[in-house]
């Protein structure tokens, strides 16, 4: 069996690591949030539900990107949970805050896992 391919992780462009600090202080704003360092990137979780990640010195293939999980129901694969935005600048922040609000949300309502 053939092992998975790795994402080509990327450096982070000076102003994109401003902007993720600009949503992560948002984020952090918000009820039962908390963030943890992750790889190179910063994880968002709402209580121990992981919702977001936002690049800080590394990124997934696209330096202007953040990545939100989608609310679906029972995705085929891994990979199928995550959806990613990218930015053009701070103007893309109200809807890149409008995608991490439904994920946010979803994380919310998830049910746990027995």
């Amino acid at each position: 069996m053939k092992a998975a391919k790795r994402p080509k992780l990327v450096a982070v462009p000076e102003e994109m690591q401003r902007i993720s600090v600009l949503l992560e202080e948002e984020l952090l704003r918000w009820p039962e949030v908390s963030s943890r360092p992750m790889f190179g990137f910063k994880a968002f979780y709402w209580k121990d539900r992981v919702f977001a990640f936002l690049p800080a010195k590394r990124a997934l293939e696209k330096a202007n990107a953040i990545a939100y999980k989608v609310p679906r129901p029972e995705p085929k694969r891994e990979g199928e949970k995550w959806k990613f935005f990218e930015m053009n600048g701070e103007s893309d922040i109200p809807n890149a805050l409008s995608c991490l609000g439904e994920a946010y949300e979803a994380a919310r309502k998830q049910r746990k896992k027995k």
